[in-house]
């Protein structure tokens, strides 16, 4: 698609109410309550009580972890260095057009949710399911509530809110931003995020490292970021 086509796309629509949704999204499976009895519910079908096992071993280096695990990882990391690469070059060489403005922003969103969702772990203190005493783990259930409030110290062993493994894939929802001016993006722009993200997020539940609500916060952190790198670009392309 030329760059001229980018260019004569219509105005996206205001942002605003996705950008509140987002937020309420992270709220509500933060701090409502019936959201924690409903992780525990759902939990309890990755793990089986009479053998003290999860579905999917934790510590496990199979086909699986490299599936799920160490292979995303590693493809993305190469795929964002060699589009990196690439706009520097397209920088040096000529001149700069709309489609790598939208690109730079993608991998913005990329990297940033993956970043957040790392800070947010390493800050919040919140425990995994496969600590916690409730699946055969050493420690007592830490919620964000026990944490906000200061009913539970913190603890350092324990970084598992919201999903950092998942933002590697949600973050693929920077995509959004190569759909026609922002508008109302198609199934092909928002599923590499979506299935991206809950593969990994549903697999790191089967290892017992996340809960169904620390998977959906970090799902709604990425749709917040490439919100706002939408309103971002927008401003770039009316100045343009």
């Amino acid at each position: 698609m030329s760059d001229a086509s980018f260019a004569a796309r219509p105005r996206s629509v205001p942002r605003f109410p996705e950008l509140a949704l987002a937020v309420a999204a992270i709220a509500v499976f933060t701090l409502w309550p019936p959201v924690h009895a409903l992780d525990l519910r759902l939990e309890a079908y990755f793990f089986d009580r009479a053998a003290s096992a999860w579905l999917v071993p934790p510590d496990g280096r199979d086909a699986l972890f490299w599936l799920f695990y160490r292979g995303p990882k590693v493809a993305l990391a190469v795929a964002s260095a060699a589009s990196l690469l690439w706009l520097l070059r397209c920088g040096l060489t000529r001149r700069w057009r709309s489609f790598e403005t939208r690109l730079l922003l993608a991998l913005s969103v990329l990297g940033v949710t993956a970043l957040l969702a790392g800070l947010l772990k390493r800050w919040t203190g919140i425990s995994c399911p496969v600590q916690e005493t409730i699946f055969a783990g050493p420690y007592a259930h830490v919620a964000i509530p026990d944490r906000l409030f200061g009913i539970i110290p913190f603890n350092e062993h324990f970084r598992c809110w919201p999903a950092g493994h998942a933002a590697a894939g949600f973050g693929l929802l920077g995509l959004r931003l190569l759909a026609p001016g922002g508008v109302s993006p198609s199934w092909r722009h928002l599923a590499p995020g979506l299935a991206g993200g809950w593969a990994l997020g549903i697999y790191q539940m089967a290892r017992g490292q996340h809960y169904l609500s620390h998977t959906i916060v970090t799902m709604a952190l990425a749709f917040l970021l490439s919100s706002l790198a939408i309103m971002i670009l927008d401003r770039l392309e009316d100045r343009g």
